[in-house]
């Protein structure tokens, strides 16, 4: 009875543009043509030219085809509803003028509002055509169930063998990686082998990218590499914490403009995380994308099953203005998503300025190939995007954003507060153990190597040592030169360093020499240095 009434929708799933004529015949025929739009799977933003188009009667302007076939898809839909109506019959006639007076905003014309101004394909759309062109059908199937949250996608069915063999080929992996590419990554790895070797941690970039172990070395190579751009030497081998944050990054993750908290997730159960990007604080890139990584690294770290499945992530750009969002930040979120162990199994663009699309689709361009395949643009009010989220499986009743555009933020600080009271817990048990898992920067490591060589405070060493070296080469009697070596000795431990090196274990970590192997390494670098 309800579809006497309300009438039901049909869905035409079309794998082959050949087959576009067939099916607007048969909506002609009967009488649903005023009702036909079309939707592209293939670019994003095509949609609504493909409506318009259709509406207006008239072919595609070549500048703004996404591609031939979308082109030859609009000549058909206009050429067919113009011929079908040249028999003058009645029911025909009010087909063809259905487009230009039908009130129905999905079957009429658009409104006239400026800000509801639509954009025309670009560079990312014809990137996501061609990487859409060389998947199978299989492949492609895939991606749509990523994108539409189908039970079961997405997941790689573990054993504890095939997770043991995927560790030892990423180091394996890694090996072959030249030494400039990962000059971060060998940092990490003479700093704390524990951290870097975990199987848990190394596991979580497996599961990023599907157990394709050439990939997984790579991020976690790129790990690393931004890691220490973002961070420093002192917390390259450490769980980023509250404690490691400066005020500026503080004051980025109080926004509370990225949230995650539980039972925030999609119809089947997938973490959903949001970030708002009207509400983001830019005026400091680098605080933004510490603040970024803190938010993801502790998201993943404690969240296996986000691991396993991926994440859905939306960026709510409604009401932002494209000043807020350059380029150089475009390109930077990339790097930091190829870096993190994450994987978008979707990711949605919501935005109401037309001014933002070149800077998606610069997003498009530089993302990787399987999130660009992933992301899905909607466009407009707060109400439109949020009842075309609905159709991707967002819950609206735990989601954080209302229908005016309104951000809640109870729920994510009352979780924030959470991880904040438990990483305290774990900074305290840190400090309290005798035990030293990594060296800091101002550190002198003993060791062999360039690794050591160049490590922060070996260097340090050896700039202390040239201020000194001139006084011990006039140095008359072995006496005096003791003295100005234990002198050496002393500035260093006075500015807070330490001689430290490996246990026997090298997974125990580090221990501090006594004062009599500091004062031998002292003497014998500074005699290395005046030959």
């Amino acid at each position: 009875r309800q579809q006497q009434r309300d009438g039901c929708c049909i869905c035409f799933r079309v794998e082959r543009v050949a087959f576009v004529p067939s099916i607007v015949r048969w909506c002609i025929d009967r009488s649903y043509v005023a009702c036909l739009q079309f939707s592209s799977p293939i670019s994003p933003f095509h949609n609504h030219q493909s409506q318009q188009q259709h509406r207006m009667k008239r072919p595609a302007p070549a500048t703004t085809t996404a591609s031939d076939a979308d082109a030859e898809s609009a000549t058909w839909q206009n050429s067919y509803v113009s011929d079908s109506s040249d028999d003058g019959s009645a029911s025909q006639q009010q087909h063809r003028q259905c487009f230009s007076n039908c009130s129905i905003p999905s079957c009429g014309s658009m409104p006239s509002n400026p800000r509801r101004k639509r954009p025309t394909p670009s560079e990312g759309e014809r990137a996501i055509i061609e990487d859409l062109n060389a998947l199978s059908i299989k492949e492609r199937e895939e991606v749509y169930e990523d994108i539409h949250g189908v039970r079961g996608s997405g997941v790689v069915q573990e054993t504890p063998e095939m997770v043991s063999r995927a560790v030892i080929d990423v180091w394996e992996c890694i090996g072959r990686i030249k030494r400039h590419r990962k000059e971060a990554y060998e940092l990490a790895l003479m700093m704390c082998p524990a951290f870097v070797q975990d199987r848990a941690f190394v596991l979580m970039f497996l599961r990023a990218d599907f157990f394709d172990v050439a990939k997984a070395a790579t991020r976690l190579v790129n790990h690393f590499e931004v890691k220490l751009e973002l961070f420093g030497v002192d917390r390259l081998v450490k769980q980023i914490t509250w404690e490691d944050l400066d005020e500026g990054t503080r004051a980025v993750v109080l926004t509370k403009a990225m949230q995650h908290f539980p039972g925030l997730v999609d119809t089947v159960g997938r973490t959903v995380i949001i970030g708002y990007t009207a509400r983001e604080d830019y005026s400091n890139q680098q605080n933004h994308h510490r603040a970024t990584w803190y938010f993801l690294m502790g998201l993943m770290r404690d969240n296996e099953d986000a691991q396993r499945r991926g994440v859905v992530a939306i960026g709510y750009m409604i009401g932002m203005s494209e000043e807020k969002l350059s380029e150089s930040m475009s390109t930077n979120i990339a790097r930091e998503t190829d870096a993190l162990p994450m994987r978008y199994a979707a990711l949605h663009i919501c935005y109401n300025s037309p001014k933002l699309r070149p800077t998606l689709s610069f997003m498009q361009v530089v993302a990787s190939t399987q999130t660009r395949l992933r992301l899905r643009a909607h466009f407009g009010s707060d109400v439109e995007c949020l009842y075309e989220l609905m159709a991707f499986g967002v819950k609206q009743d735990v989601f954080p954003v209302d229908s005016e555009g309104n951000l809640s933020t109870d729920r994510y600080a009352e979780a924030l507060d959470t991880r904040r009271r438990r990483e305290a817990e774990m900074e305290e048990a840190r400090r309290q153990s005798s035990k030293i898992e990594y060296p800091r920067s101002i550190d002198v490591l003993f060791g062999r190597g360039k690794t050591f060589k160049d490590f922060h405070g070996n260097v340090l060493m050896h700039a202390c040592i040239d201020r000194y070296k001139d006084n011990y080469r006039r140095a008359s009697s072995r006496e005096e030169k003791t003295t100005i070596v234990e002198v050496v000795v002393m500035t260093i431990k006075d500015s807070g360093g330490r001689f430290l090196r490996r246990c026997k274990d090298p997974m125990d970590g580090w221990e501090v020499v006594p004062f009599v192997a500091a004062r031998e390494k002292i003497s014998y670098t500074i005699r290395a240095r005046l030959k």
